[in-house]
């Protein structure tokens, strides 16, 4: 009986976190989206531009970036105001005396914390990115945004054994169509200009790029050219249609797969990518502040003992606005390159999370 009651205590715990945890959700959300949707929402109704269905789906498009933020921000009140209530009811002394171990005490808020970032990653990964984009095309409809299909001015490099072999450039291309327009290319053998072909269309059939009404110029001995017009000719471009689409995407537009994927491709190009994997690594860095957040709710909802609700409310804000400034400040430091970029997405979860840590030792 005595083996079992850290377990009913550990359940019973599990009952009172829930409560808050869920307040906070419902409670960081009402102000999220009173500070964005709602203010759009209102915009795109007074506006008339668009029916009341079509802006209710705008306002549903935005929840799930919302809930990104939310979730983590809900983890740190939910375990501050649950653990502040036990502290004040004297039960976590009667917990401790009953041979529940601090470690064991602080179990569920890491679990939850664990559990919370699982889900946000899952969000992050399949519902934001496809929700985002969605919203995008929305508002190019109504005439909000430029279209989110077309990619005005396409450059591409193309690398074969480490040196560049094509060149390619376009007025526009066209993602739902996969059409380049008034694209030129410029192929290079050895290291040397070998080939200009320029064309009304690139276009993607059969598997295979497509010129459409253009000119081949070939570069002979000396200085001599050789040219001959088609009308329809086969390209040799080796990206393919979804890897030219990602070029008109936003990182959060995208999954981290797409996200990664593209870096590659720029690596690949000579083109610098610090930007991009800060972009990355925050994907992840994020959601799993909600772990971090319940390493520091927990001890401190213990010291703080009666914390009210809204004394709750005014340190998780101070400990988001700091969390988010630090994060902002080392972000920005490592897309300059002075830092590496996974360092500068994860280093505010690597100092709350110590800071949890140390509170939970001195605490022991």
């Amino acid at each position: 009986m005595i083996a079992l009651r850290p377990k009913m205590l550990e359940r019973y715990i599990y009952r009172e976190l829930l409560g808050p945890f869920f307040f906070s959700v419902a409670a960081f959300t009402l102000i999220m989206v009173a500070g964005d949707l709602l203010f759009e929402l209102a915009r795109l109704l007074v506006d008339g531009e668009v029916g009341v269905g079509t802006a209710l789906l705008v306002f549903a498009l935005g929840l799930p970036r919302v809930m990104v933020l939310v979730l983590p921000m809900s983890t740190l009140l939910g375990t501050l105001l649950c653990y502040s209530r036990l502290s004040a009811g004297s039960e976590v002394v009667a917990m401790r005396a009953a041979g529940m171990s601090l470690q064991r005490l602080m179990a569920p808020a890491v679990v939850l914390g664990v559990a919370v970032s699982l889900v946000t990653v899952g969000l992050n990964e399949t519902v934001v990115p496809a929700a985002n984009r969605r919203s995008e095309e929305i508002m190019w409809e109504i005439g909000r945004r430029g279209n989110p299909f077309l990619q005005s001015n396409a450059v591409i490099k193309e690398f074969e054994n480490g040196a560049l072999a094509r060149l390619i450039y376009a007025d526009s291309y066209d993602v739902r169509e996969n059409t380049f327009k008034n694209v030129t290319v410029q192929e290079f053998e050895n290291g040397k200009l070998a080939r200009i072909t320029e064309a009304a269309r690139a276009k993607w059939e059969d598997a295979g790029w497509w010129f459409e009404n253009g000119v081949v110029y070939t570069v002979l001995d000396g200085d001599r050219v050789a040219s001959v017009r088609f009308a329809r000719q086969e390209a040799q471009i080796a990206h393919r249609p979804s890897e030219v689409a990602r070029g008109s995407l936003t990182p959060e537009e995208m999954s981290a797969k797409e996200l990664g994927e593209y870096i590659r491709d720029l690596s690949a190009q000579g083109v610098g990518v610090a930007r991009l994997l800060v972009q990355l690594y925050l994907k992840f860095a994020i959601p799993f502040a909600s772990l971090v957040f319940g390493l520091v709710g927990a001890p401190l909802g213990v010291r703080t003992h009666r914390a009210s609700t809204s004394l709750g409310f005014g340190m998780s804000i101070l400990i988001i606005f700091v969390y988010y400034v630090i994060m902002s400040l080392s972000c920005a430091v490592a897309e300059r390159g002075s830092v590496p970029p996974l360092l500068g997405a994860w280093f505010s979860n690597m100092v709350f999370g110590a800071c949890g840590a140390l509170m939970i030792a001195r605490k022991s």
